[in-house]
């Protein structure tokens, strides 16, 4: 078990204790205020005061969670146990769900999805999925047997069984009378699944951003469905 889950069971009895009574220990810091300098020495005083006396505390409930692990009592260093009560109150619970459960389920955010004015783009998303498993490719994207002059035709043809396959997912998700507007789908079948290199510059941005977050474990991770239309300059990240 690392230190970090070592020190959550112990802010877990901390929190859940008498002393604690659901709250998480004191940073020690003092937000922005306007105050003399002698007020501002004794409300800093103050404030560490009450951090340090949260640290003993959740100092004791570590060495119980340690002696149970059997473990030393100093395995966890006080730098560690200094750093985490300072960001106690800063920590996130992030659960997510695999990819294939999104593709395969109801969208569980749909309401968000709607209110955000972006439930088309969702359905359509999810459309290109079923029409990929159908005909093995993308909407838009020419088969083997389509020439030149004929492209114009398949993506007329791709776009109408686009748009019905996304009614029909929006039917099964619950929707009374479903729309999904022409020129939305055909955007998706224009694009043919390229990746164009203003779209991928704004995603690639993104997707890194959020790695650095995961990578590092610092700042609260994007959980939920992003979706961005460069089109008609749109960007919604729902949260779950």
């Amino acid at each position: 078990t690392s230190n970090f889950w070592l020190l959550a069971n112990a802010l877990r009895r901390y929190v859940a204790s008498e002393y604690g009574a659901g709250k998480m220990p004191h940073s020690g810091a003092i937000p922005d205020m306007k105050a003399d300098t002698q007020s501002y020495v004794n409300l800093l005083r103050i404030y560490k005061q009450k951090a340090e006396q949260d640290k003993a505390e959740l100092t004791q409930c570590l060495r119980k969670v340690v002696q149970e692990a059997a473990l030393a009592d100093d395995h966890v260093s006080a730098g560690e146990i200094d750093t985490f009560c300072k960001n106690a109150s800063q920590l996130r619970l992030v659960r997510t769900h695999a990819l294939h459960h999104e593709a395969e389920t109801a969208p569980e955010l749909w309401d968000n999805l709607v209110n955000e004015g972006v439930s088309e783009h969702y359905a359509l998303f999810r459309a290109a999925g079923v029409f990929l498993e159908k005909h093995g490719r993308y909407p838009g994207i020419p088969d083997a047997d389509t020439g030149a002059g004929d492209l114009d035709a398949q993506c007329e043809q791709d776009a109408r069984e686009l748009r019905a396959i996304a009614v029909d997912l929006m039917t099964a998700w619950g929707n009374k009378d479903p729309e999904v507007a022409e020129s939305l789908v055909a955007e998706f079948v224009r694009s043919g699944y390229m990746e164009l290199h203003n779209v991928a510059a704004v995603v690639g941005g993104i997707v890194a951003q959020e790695t650095i977050k995961l990578i590092t474990h610092q700042y609260v991770p994007q959980n939920g469905i992003c979706i961005i239309d460069t089109a008609n300059n749109l960007l919604a990240a729902v949260k779950a």
